[in-house]
């Protein structure tokens, strides 16, 4: 039983840990050089064949965020601001 509850432990944090790491993948289209996060309604475009870890990873590679995204991103409420 012992081993079963640590392999059970080990299987989940291996799934806890893959889901942090591919959480924060942006996806772009390198014909436009335009990304999408995660939570944009065009993610999943059918251009989008390029992956990046990271934002920041995807402008340092030259990549610019759909204006969904670019909204959103200006939307946000502002650290010291009312």
């Amino acid at each position: 039983m012992k081993k079963f509850v640590s392999k059970l432990l080990v299987f989940a944090v291996m799934i806890f840990s893959f889901s942090i790491v591919f959480a924060a993948e942006i996806h772009c289209n390198p014909d436009t050089k335009t990304c999408h996060k995660s939570d944009c309604r065009y993610y999943n475009c059918k251009g989008c064949t390029k992956v990046f870890a990271s934002e920041e990873e995807a402008l340092e590679n030259g990549y610019k965020f759909c204006k969904v995204c670019a909204k959103e991103k200006k939307d946000s409420p502002k650290k010291g601001k009312k």
